[in-house]
């Protein structure tokens, strides 16, 4: 590469937007990175670029680029899932297949990206590349291990198998202890860094707590019940890590755009409508309408109460509602707003959670964390955690339910971690934990209103190309480590 074709780009501190490469061959998109490290950048990463230590800031910043799209995607397309709504209407240039069900995870590619990008600049910064090469290379060890790991966790949470690096097929049993391993050795590498220090582009104000938030949530989902509650108490009150996004259409928050924007998603009321077998985690057939679900007109009642003792939503108004539920008060973390609805030519509710193309979206949110130790500290104790999230939110207290009541505790929790974390993608871990409770638009009928097939099934597959080149897969491979009723329905394979 010429000198005619390099960039000056000045790159010495953390800026606000992270720069996204794609990958060899694809040009760099710079704007908004600022003062990382001083270096001459080649407009594209190519292998030289690769093999250079003055481009560590620009492949840390891919790998955090490749994450936030990914996760982008994938917050939209779970909320289907999470029986959030459906789309009403699809058009050239968005992304709004979402909630078609699909087998594959279309955000598969970004996210091996981005752990890929992740695990090579490790292992150049461990062995090839010292700190006069780099001098950032202590936090950039860290984060690049913080991101690998985040990734592997996120599949091993959705995928119903995974294959690293062209290997062999993992099962979610072992994805898990690779993440573990990972964020292990993030916690280590961060206290080596310094202690501590603040992640790039305001994701957060410290590493650690992102890393001990991160692990609490891997903890929490592979059943470490000690391991989950050890880490959850160290995030405190307050923190959050984001995943960051900026108002231009290249990184814009479809949650924003597509939900209440464009106003394609119209969420559901408790669905009364699906026709279908048993559940297969407990071969009972569901109630209509189904438990822990509706989004539009949540609310409290005064004594806190959020869920009825059949599962259904506390609401303000709509159907199925008794009369007790007439002193309901409103939820205002489920932020919804009656609109003209796209293609269904008529008002609807669509969800107003984001409300800026520049929103940013909670990764690790320390109220999850709160609904983690409420959930594995257990009685009164669940109460009071709870109750530290109504109060920051100036809801009412949870004052009904009695300490010793099991299933009256559990369903608290169930439906507060639903609004709590109400479109942030996290919800659909608490579905996969309760089968039994907890409906997913499994893989029978089409939804009322756009009639698009539900032919999903729960976790997602790799997509096919995984499986054409990976030489120790075969298509017969897919889905193999999910049970039936989990595993999706692979149309036409």
């Amino acid at each position: 590469m010429t000198n005619s074709m390099k960039k000056r780009v000045r790159l010495t501190s953390w800026g606000r937007s992270a720069c996204v490469a794609v990958g060899l061959g694809i040009s760099l998109s710079l704007s908004g990175c600022n003062d990382l490290l001083e270096v001459d950048l080649p407009a594209q990463l190519t292998n030289e670029v690769l093999a250079d230590p003055v481009g560590a800031g620009i492949q840390l910043n891919t790998v955090i680029g490749n994450f936030e799209e990914a996760y982008n995607g994938y917050l939209w397309e779970i909320f289907g899932r999470e029986g959030g709504g459906e789309i009403r209407l699809a058009s050239a240039g968005t992304t709004n297949a979402a909630f078609r069900y699909g087998h594959s995870a279309d955000w598969f590619n970004q996210i091996s990206r981005s752990r890929n990008f992740a695990v090579s600049l490790h292992e150049k910064l461990d062995k090839e590349w010292t700190v006069k090469d780099v001098p950032l290379r202590s936090q950039y060890l860290a984060i690049t291990s913080l991101y690998a790991g985040a990734v592997t966790s996120w599949m091993g949470s959705t995928l119903c198998e995974v294959s690293l690096d062209a290997g062999p097929l993992l099962t979610i049993d072992k994805t898990y202890a690779e993440a573990e391993t990972l964020l292990t050795r993030a916690i280590a590498e961060i206290g080596s860094a310094g202690g501590d220090f603040a992640m790039p582009f305001g994701i957060s104000t410290s590493a650690m707590t992102m890393a001990y938030g991160l692990r609490a949530q891997l903890r929490w989902m592979k059943g470490d019940n000690a391991g989950a509650l050890a880490d959850a108490v160290k995030v405190p009150q307050g923190f959050n890590a984001w995943v960051t996004r900026e108002a231009t259409p290249a990184r814009r928050n479809l949650a924003f755009y597509n939900g209440n924007f464009l106003r394609y998603l119209e969420l559901y009321d408790p669905i009364d409508w699906w026709i279908g077998p048993a559940n297969p985690a407990n071969n009972q057939l569901w109630p209509k309408p189904i438990p822990f679900t509706g989004y539009p007109n949540l609310g409290i009642l005064p004594d806190g109460r959020a869920v009825r003792d059949d599962g259904l939503p506390i609401r303000t108004a709509g159907n199925y509602r008794t009369a007790i539920e007439s002193t309901a008060v409103a939820d205002t973390r489920v932020k919804t707003e009656l609109k003209q609805v796209q293609a269904k030519g008529a008002l609807g509710y669509v969800p107003m959670r984001y409300t800026s193309e520049a929103d940013d979206f909670p990764l690790v949110n320390w109220k999850e964390m709160w609904l983690i130790r409420a959930e594995l500290e257990g009685g009164q104790a669940a109460i009071d955690k709870v109750n530290v999230l109504r109060t920051a939110d100036g809801l009412p207290k949870v004052t009904y339910a009695d300490p010793a009541n099991a299933t009256q505790i559990k369903y608290m929790i169930i439906e507060e971690r639903r609004r709590a974390l109400y479109l942030e993608g996290r919800f659909f871990f608490t579905m996969l934990k309760n089968p039994d409770l907890l409906w997913f638009p499994r893989a029978s009928g089409a939804a009322p209103g756009y009639g698009q097939q539900l032919n999903g099934g729960v976790r997602f597959v790799m997509p096919d190309n995984e499986f054409d080149l990976n030489k120790n897969l075969t298509k017969a491979d897919r889905a193999a480590n999910c049970a039936v009723g989990v595993k999706p329905v692979i149309l036409g394979g």
